[in-house]
């Protein structure tokens, strides 16, 4: 006779996991933000990471997390694949904090009994604006950079 599913215990392990990745992603966002782009190496491991926490929110159905994390994932999927020169990378930076923000908010309401009710459709129109730009060719080369208050208020944050 099957045991009875544990849903309880695949949330916990949802949580351990994903929390994992998102500590790791922000590792690398601050290793790197100082950067002109992201590295190889950087991109892979993002690409990676959100396909992972797509994946495992669409089976726990947060389908939130599974939509914003499918679009950052679309991103670096283009970037290891199309190589685009004149990436804005400031704005990207500040795209993975938002994302890694919303996640993190997300899961902390799942953890507390809440839940996972945040709306994402701002962001993830956002992040497909960044893309589309990319994909059009439209990145730092001739365009006005603005300072991103936000990245810097964010990589603040988690440097404490």
């Amino acid at each position: 006779m099957a045991e009875e599913f544990n849903m309880q215990g695949m949330l916990d392990i949802y949580l351990f996991e994903n929390g994992q990745l998102l500590e790791r992603l922000q590792e690398i966002v601050l290793e790197q933000k100082d950067e002109e782009c992201f590295d190889e190496d950087a991109i892979n491991e993002i690409f990676r990471t959100m396909h992972t926490i797509k994946g495992s929110s669409g089976v726990m159905m947060f389908y939130q997390i599974t939509k914003i994390s499918h679009k950052l994932e679309d991103v670096f999927y283009y970037l290891r694949e199309s190589k685009p020169e004149n990436v804005p990378h400031l704005e990207l930076v500040g795209y993975v904090l938002q994302v890694a923000d919303f996640i993190t908010a997300e899961m902390e309401k799942i953890q507390d009994g809440e839940s996972a009710d945040g709306d994402a459709t701002e962001i993830v129109a956002a992040i497909d604006g960044f893309l589309t730009g990319l994909k059009n060719g439209d990145g730092e080369k001739g365009k006005e950079i603005k300072e991103n208050v936000y990245v810097e208020i964010n990589v603040m944050k988690y440097m404490k």
